[in-house]
């Protein structure tokens, strides 16, 4: 497969999740009557996570639409459409029915963002009762499929910017929820991890 059909195939996968991802976004904000976005006004270390997310989820979108219109830029690694690509394409479908489904589960509830007194009602069922940021995994994994799908170099560093994000994101947001929903929050902690596996493994 020639290089700027596999990045025509990496720009429509991931602008179709993106825009999935702003649509909720909007929805969330009209269920809660106000605002969900506070990335947009970032404050304190995470305007280092929204600027990593940012240039990850808009930067792929964009080297998608490079490779389409110089596909001969920056040769693939190997080029064209070998297992990587499939086992990518598989991971990336993956990661966005999760990252999707988590979102919608989140309803009202979801925020780009953890402000003190702003946060929705705590979800616990759906993917939330195997992990405590499914979104967050479910992003994760699309990127990671993202990069092997496209195996460049670029695309590696954008994706790597996505997961650094994810990562430091949590650590933020978790004191944020203590804080703001108390024992219920802590309770929800002992029995779900923080990621996926057990608890032990992935609690700290």
């Amino acid at each position: 497969m020639m290089a700027a059909t596999v990045s025509m195939i990496t720009l429509a996968l991931t602008w179709a999740y993106l825009l999935t991802f702003l649509a909720l976004t909007m929805r969330a904000s009209r269920v809660a009557g106000r605002g969900v976005d506070y990335f947009s006004r970032p404050v304190g270390s995470q305007r280092w996570t929204a600027l990593l997310f940012k240039f990850g989820f808009i930067g792929s979108g964009a080297w998608g639409l490079v490779g389409i219109l110089y596909p001969n830029l920056w040769p693939q690694l190997p080029n064209g459409l070998g297992w990587h690509a499939w086992l990518g394409l598989g991971i990336m479908l993956v990661g966005a029915f999760i990252a999707v489904g988590a979102q919608l589960q989140m309803a009202g509830s979801w925020r780009i963002g953890a402000v003190e007194g702003t946060l929705g009602a705590l979800v616990t069922g759906g993917f939330f009762a195997l992990s405590r940021n499914p979104v967050f995994v479910g992003q994760m994994t699309l990127f990671f499929g993202l990069a092997m799908f496209q195996l460049d170099p670029v695309q590696v560093i954008l994706s790597a910017c996505v997961w650094i994000a994810a990562i430091w994101q949590v650590r933020i947001e978790e004191p944020v929820l203590v804080r703001s929903l108390g024992q219920a929050y802590q309770a929800y902690a002992t029995r779900t991890p923080r990621w996926l596996g057990s608890i032990k493994g992935s609690k700290r």
